[in-house]
């Protein structure tokens, strides 16, 4: 249901005897162009997805981690990019749907559970979409997603054209529709003051914030060359580094890009932003061609949390992160006090920080571990709401703080469904399990636990 689970340093398999089951083959595949919607099997990637849907004038998010992924899996797990600032989140966008649970039992979600036809998420009754991810997801650990519906959204008219030779491959985009532009910001302020204008306004097809190390892994070719880049940056250099990303999408007409790019224009400079040269292509969001780069830098990486709250609430949580991770490093990479990512979701009713770390995975990586660990105390400690919840940290630790108790709520809905933990054991246990099994982990469990 959730096979590789490379979400940290640690890994599969999580229990003795354990079963990994392979829906490649489950590759059914159909598509609804008057309604705007994809039908499809969990073997079904999103590349192949992607590709149908523009060809047909419509477009779906492809998460970070790159278009070979299971595009159920990542509906049921994450789901999002800084194309969610106009697409919306994943949850919003799961249609009709079955799972297959541990007993057996197929459960229709949607409506599907009165009919044929899988157009409508909610379908009758209580929403059972809840029984699969919050903002994020449980980790299958309540049975197997065979089927979904997936929902696509308008897209503009023209080809997006590959280009280059692997691995330096790209999308050339028709500008008149389709346009990136980066701008040089005065401050964060700026930067966030541009992502509420633009949302006031409801003009762009995505804005993100830059991180300087994102660049620096774009020129690359090679490990040795992004270290040559990165030993020149420094403290300094990072916090006064204020890249807007903005991307244009003429949905309409080309009209629209001109009318859009205007607003644009004026709302940068009444902030005090200037427009940088930009390349008419893109690498990373429409088909995430790039994702391996993560991995460059140190071989091991994680995005260690993500909050989805309001943009005031998500550049101070990227900011707090920096100053933990400070006492990590090494083993963590040095990167000079970086926030992180931020960005603007849903046209500025949510705000996004995503905090990266990197790291040796030849080395000890005990305090990816014990970093991992204190980001969960520091939310509690500083009252910020993260998205990973549940599955994703452990559960007694932070049930009692949020909800409050919502872990009491989590394990009876998992024991009526699969009381014998079936289904992906020990989820939504199994950081609870690694704390109180790893000798490293030990002397920081302060919270009380059965486990």
């Amino acid at each position: 249901p959730y096979s590789t689970g490379w979400y940290g340093p640690r890994s599969h398999c999580h229990v003795d005897d354990e079963l990994i089951i392979d829906l490649k083959r489950m590759n059914d595949f159909e598509i609804d162009e008057k309604h705007l919607y994809a039908v499809v099997g969990s073997g079904i990637i999103y590349s192949q997805l992607q590709e149908e849907a523009m060809n047909r004038g419509m477009y779906i998010i492809i998460g970070g981690g790159g278009s070979q992924c299971s595009a159920i899996a990542n509906m049921i797990g994450d789901g999002w990019s800084p194309l969610s600032y106009r697409i919306g989140l994943p949850h919003r966008r799961i249609l009709g749907t079955e799972l297959v649970l541990p007993d057996g039992e197929l459960v229709k979600m949607g409506s599907l559970a009165t009919g044929d036809d899988p157009f409508w998420g909610d379908g009758l009754g209580p929403d059972l979409r809840g029984l699969l991810r919050g903002f994020t997801g449980h980790r299958g650990f309540l049975g197997i997603v065979t089927r979904m519906a997936i929902k696509l959204l308008p897209f503009q008219p023209e080809r997006l054209e590959p280009a280059g030779i692997s691995p330096h491959t790209t999308l050339m985009l028709p500008e008149k529709r389709v346009k990136w532009i980066n701008f040089t910001m005065p401050s964060k302020d700026a930067m966030r003051e541009a992502m509420f204008e633009m949302a006031k306004a409801e003009i762009g097809g995505g804005v993100t914030k830059v991180p300087i190390f994102w660049r620096a892994i774009a020129r690359a070719n090679s490990k040795e060359e992004f270290w040559e880049l990165w030993s020149k940056e420094n403290e300094e250099s990072i916090s006064s580094f204020h890249l807007l990303r903005v991307l244009l999408i003429a949905f309409t007409s080309e009209e629209q890009m001109e009318y859009e790019e205007q607003v644009l224009t004026d709302i940068i400079t009444e902030i005090g932003g200037e427009a940088r040269r930009t390349r008419p292509s893109d690498e990373s969001w429409f088909k995430n061609a790039d994702s391996a780069g993560m991995w460059l830098m140190c071989g091991g990486y994680v995005s260690v949390d993500y909050v989805i709250e309001t943009i005031e609430h998500a550049i101070p949580h990227g900011e707090n992160y920096a100053k933990l991770k400070r006492n990590y490093t090494p083993p963590l990479m040095p990167d000079y006090g970086d926030p992180g990512w931020f960005q603007s979701f849903e046209l500025g009713h949510q705000g996004y920080s995503e905090f990266l770390v990197y790291w040796d995975p030849d080395v000890n990586s005990d305090g990816v571990d014990h970093f991992y660990l204190e980001t969960s105390k520091e939310n509690i400690r500083k009252r910020f709401y993260t998205s990973l919840l549940g599955s994703h940290q452990p559960l007694y630790l932070t049930g009692p703080a949020y909800g409050p108790n919502y872990h009491e709520w989590l394990l009876k809905i998992k024991n009526e469904f699969d009381p014998l933990f079936i289904c992906h054991p020990p989820v939504p246990l199994a950081h609870d399990e690694f704390v109180s099994r790893a000798e490293w982990m030990k002397p920081m469990k302060d919270w009380e636990s059965p486990i």
